[in-house]
């Protein structure tokens, strides 16, 4: 059932975290990640939204154009109440009042002008909310399988290896997560990599524990 739950953690990872640069096409790549924590400097955190995991949203590309083009005017204020405000009344306020969505508020000129900032990722708030939240589910997640896989029949080392691989490469993703927010978005790639480590470690333990107990313990049995 865990393995089943991670299953399902990272298909849900892949659809979101692929829209991240605007290309919504195949699996996430190193530039959505580069996105997702750093931001793109060279976009607004509103462009980059419109044109990544928002842009179902808005119903025409007229919409997505205005909005773009008020950007590049200097995002004006007459200009937002000409045009941007009935679309962000329309599509963006029922998901972003500023008292269920205080990070990211669109409710007036003055929460859109900051949206529209060049994007610098998620806030420290943010980032430290979600680590809470990865860091103790994983951490469970990775107690359960290792503490299963330290008792099983396999040699100390490979046993020692399956215990300690789930924390190490969960400690390195979340770590990873700050390294490229804060310092540089080539860090984006140990991201990457510690991810695929931890679904490794994962796929060890979990296969390795069902090895042991359905398959080698009746062989020995036998």
């Amino acid at each position: 059932m865990m393995g089943y739950a991670y299953l399902f953690a990272q298909i849900n990872l892949q659809i979101n975290t692929r829209k991240a640069d605007g290309d919504a096409t195949g699996l996430a790549t190193i530039q959505d990640i580069v996105v997702t924590y750093h931001g793109d400097r060279n976009q607004t955190l509103l462009g980059t939204k419109i044109n990544g995991t928002m842009r179902e949203y808005l119903p025409t590309e007229g919409d997505k154009i205005a909005i773009e083009q008020w950007i590049k005017n200097d995002r004006t204020e007459e200009e937002y109440l000409e045009i941007v405000q009935q679309l962000m009344d329309a599509y963006c306020t029922n998901c972003h009042p500023y008292g269920d969505r205080p990070d990211y508020p669109l409710e007036t000129y003055e929460q859109v002008y900051q949206a529209a900032e060049p994007d610098q990722g998620p806030s420290i708030g943010k980032l430290a909310k979600f680590t809470h939240f990865h860091a103790f589910g994983m951490g469970v997640f990775a107690f359960l399988l290792s503490g299963i896989f330290a008792f099983t029949s396999f040699t100390p080392p490979l046993r020692y290896f399956g215990v300690v691989l789930p924390f190490l490469s969960i400690s390195l993703d979340i770590t990873a997560w700050w390294l490229t927010k804060l310092v540089s978005p080539a860090f984006a790639y140990v991201v990457y990599s510690a991810g695929l480590m931890t679904g490794v470690s994962f796929a060890v333990t979990i296969l390795g524990s069902l090895y042991d107990l359905w398959i080698r313990t009746s062989t020995v049995e036998s």
